[in-house]
């Protein structure tokens, strides 16, 4: 039995959770800081006192170790952090339940996203970022039918149109999400294409916003190796060898690259094996290879 939930009803969900978790780590961070503040006033005649001490001024370090240790804790361990995780996931866990063949579709994009972030030496709030704009990307299937989304075969001219508004109502949807930064642009222009072929701007080489171009790597990727209702996953090398072949027309070639190096390092943990592949649903008369290139050319990447 399949789970739906409405736009509406998911959008609430997600709000819920991301209050409730704002409201828990407030606490926790005005706590956190009084304590730091405490534990500050106590050091002050402590190091004063071993200052003056025959033990000179490096007997102080031991004292304000912990104080800047537990600086450096709320500089970057800061509650708020886990704050927007907590709503990057409830948002994602919406469009999860409404299409389940694309369960942890956005943690693996957003995976993808950070390999190729690092390969190209973005700072790690940088990728932090764009780890949220995988997570993210197709945020706006909210809005498309759920029979659309594991339709089995060619989408019609007015289906295509529906499914290729989902960056925009998923830009609507993290608008007010300052935090993203720029994984606000990623969701809107993830399937816009080099060549200036695709939607929902038309945008085309550096007018498409990096973490766009990013993403449109990542997302391609995994829909490529992932098992879908339409078709079954490709091998990690037949990924590849796609993305290299469509680079420059449809994807970053540098991105298309920093991913390439990146796998060829690391791996990929979520490649398909061939047992899982075997199993994939039927895809009609035309073959695996003809309904993958026809979705990555298109729409349900």
């Amino acid at each position: 039995m399949r789970l739906t939930r409405s736009r509406p009803e998911a959008a609430a969900a997600a709000a819920t959770a991301h209050g409730s978790a704002s409201a828990r780590t407030t606490g926790t961070a005005e706590g956190n800081r009084a304590a730091l503040a405490l534990a500050g006033l106590l050091t002050v005649p402590v190091a004063v006192v071993l200052w003056r001490s025959a033990y000179g001024p490096l007997a102080v370090l031991p004292a304000l170790g912990p104080v800047w240790l537990g600086w450096w804790g709320l500089r970057w361990c800061r509650p708020e952090r886990v704050a927007r995780q907590t709503a990057v996931r409830a948002l994602s866990q919406a469009v999860q339940i409404k299409d389940h063949y694309t369960r942890g579709h956005g943690e693996r994009v957003g995976l993808a996203a950070v390999l190729i972030a690092r390969e190209l030496g973005l700072d790690e709030e940088r990728t932090e970022t764009l780890r949220c704009a995988g997570v993210l990307h197709d945020i706006g299937k909210l809005g498309v039918p759920a029979g659309l989304l594991c339709k089995a075969g060619p989408l019609t001219p007015a289906e295509r149109s529906i499914m290729e508004r989902h960056p925009e109502q998923g830009a609507e949807i993290v608008r007010g999400l300052d935090f993203l930064g720029e994984a606000r642009a990623a969701v809107l222009h993830h399937h816009e294409r080099m060549d200036g072929t695709g939607y929902p701007r038309g945008l085309s080489g550096a007018q498409i916003p990096e973490a766009a171009r990013i993403v449109a790597v990542a997302d391609a990727f995994d829909a490529m190796t992932s098992t879908r209702c339409y078709r079954p996953g490709r091998p990690v090398a037949a990924a590849l060898e796609e993305l290299e072949r469509c680079a420059g027309t449809q994807f970053d070639p540098r991105m298309v690259a920093a991913l390439g190096r990146a796998v060829s390092r690391h791996g990929w943990p979520f490649a398909e094996v061939s047992g899982a592949r075997a199993a994939a649903p039927p895809v009609g008369r035309r073959s695996a290879a003809q309904v993958a290139g026809a979705r990555i050319g298109g729409v349900a990447v």
